[in-house]
């Protein structure tokens, strides 16, 4: 090809990547308290084992960002909301989110809180309720992630009335195949 002739595919692949790159990412805050499976559900989105999952004592210690290559997704695992606790661990992601959404580059900024509450537990603490208000008070929008759902029995709904804040209930199940493969089924 010469200097003078065009190349068509170049430039499209150029504008696409300059594309991607002017979008930024959406971060995600996950949420909720310990053990209902913020980590199990960050690899199963990442379709990888990023985050350490187990059973029995809280695994995630401290809040931590997690992305993948290409992804244009950022996740924030934090450490579990415990209920005896709740409030210091309420300041700590209040301080979190207000020091990354003042920073001048909005692709910093927490984007979206995802509050895992665990359906098997058939419970809502008055702790989980005040983390949603808290963070949708700094405008950030809150999607109620039912994980570890199997039968909804109404506890979906249950949810919805009593966090009226959040923008959307989903229910998810995650689970490991024999081979140490993790799938994600959507409920």
């Amino acid at each position: 090809m010469s200097d003078n002739q065009f190349d068509l595919y170049s430039e499209i692949n150029k504008a696409v990547e300059a594309a991607l790159k002017s979008r930024g990412i959406a971060n995600i805050l996950l949420a909720g308290k310990t053990g209902v499976g913020k980590s199990t559900l960050l690899n199963a989105v990442f379709q990888d084992d990023y985050a350490a999952t187990g059973q029995g004592r809280p695994v995630t210690k401290t809040t931590r960002k997690y992305d993948k290559d290409g992804v244009p997704v950022s996740i924030y695992d934090t450490r579990g909301l415990e209920v005896k606790d709740y409030k210091n661990n309420l300041e700590e992601l209040d301080s979190l989110i207000g020091n990354l959404n003042s920073s001048k580059d909005p692709h910093e900024h927490i984007h979206v809180c995802w509050l895992c509450i665990s359906e098997g537990t058939r419970r809502i603490e008055e702790a989980e309720i005040e983390l949603a208000n808290t963070i949708a008070k700094r405008n950030i929008p809150v999607i109620v992630v039912i994980t570890k759902a199997q039968a909804d029995d109404g506890f979906r709904n249950k949810t919805i009335e009593l966090i009226p804040i959040a923008r959307n209930h989903i229910r998810v199940n995650m689970y490991r195949t024999l081979s140490g493969k993790q799938i994600n089924n959507t409920v």
